[in-house]
């Protein structure tokens, strides 16, 4: 699975759909093409200090990379966005937990949030 790495890119997956479990939200959206899955990973500073978010990533990261050819579809972009909880699991069970996710994130009408992508302007009031 190739890696997200520009701004861009993980905006564009935030207008997507949305799953929330204890450990993390996964947010998915089609790309339009049918090209390899892209994977990015983030964790808010509310996860803790440098330190810790740098170890959650990571976890995150090699889960991804060890279940690589059973999670992601062609055409979609995935954004993991990590909870402190993370740290306190096992790491079977987080794989176990990323992949239940993908699995309902990849199945059509399972996740929840924003289907709606139109770009039409908010009214402030």
């Amino acid at each position: 699975m190739q890696r997200l790495k520009k701004r861009r890119q993980f905006l564009d997956v935030a207008k997507g759909r949305r799953l929330h479990t204890g450990l993390f939200s996964l947010q998915t959206r089609e790309r339009g093409d049918e090209g390899e899955p892209r994977a990015g990973f983030t964790v808010t500073k509310k996860a803790g200090h440098a330190t810790e978010r740098n170890r959650i990533r990571r976890r995150f990261k090699e889960a991804v990379r060890l279940q690589d050819s059973a999670l992601g579809a062609p055409g979609r972009d995935y954004v993991i966005v990590a909870r402190r909880a993370a740290l306190s699991v096992g790491f079977s069970e987080l794989c176990g937990e990323i992949a239940r996710a993908f699995g309902k994130a990849n199945r059509p009408g399972e996740a929840r949030g924003r289907h709606n992508t139109s770009q039409a302007p908010r009214r402030l009031h």
